[in-house]
């Protein structure tokens, strides 16, 4: 028996918003065509709306954890509201269990919004020809 997807998660760079590298300033952000029309029609057909966003920028030092927020807070400005927003601040060298593509963002994600992982979909920037995916869990 299949499970109804009841969430939808989408990294934010390249995905959601123009990808700017470490970006710290929130002038820059600029919404993906068509982005504020999927996530109105997600929204409309009662789907839970997530971010799942690698900001590796916070580890290297290129932007303070306030400016990564006040970014974040821009992408929530232009495109509505999101029912979670999870970021991993780590680089790639500290083999954290939250960067993508390690299943912890997806897993506190599907915690915030009360679903079981397998009830997601998530986009990602990192094979952009594919089409969305279930996420991987252990």
């Amino acid at each position: 028996m299949s499970r109804r997807i009841e969430a939808v998660l989408f990294d934010c760079d390249g995905t959601l918003v123009e990808d700017v590298p470490y970006n710290a300033d929130p002038g820059r952000v600029r919404p993906m065509p068509d982005a504020a029309v999927a996530l109105r029609r997600l929204r409309e057909h009662g789907l839970k709306i997530g971010a799942v966003t690698n900001q590796s920028g916070v580890a290297r030092g290129y932007l303070s954890l306030a400016q990564m927020g006040r970014v974040h807070d821009r992408v929530r400005a232009l495109l509505g509201p999101f029912d979670t927003w999870q970021y991993c601040p780590h680089s790639p060298e500290d083999h954290c269990g939250c960067r993508k593509p390690a299943p912890g963002l997806v897993l506190a994600a599907a915690n915030a919004l009360q679903v079981e992982p397998e009830q997601s979909w998530s986009s990602a920037t990192s094979a952009p020809t594919s089409p969305p995916r279930r996420p991987q869990v252990p």
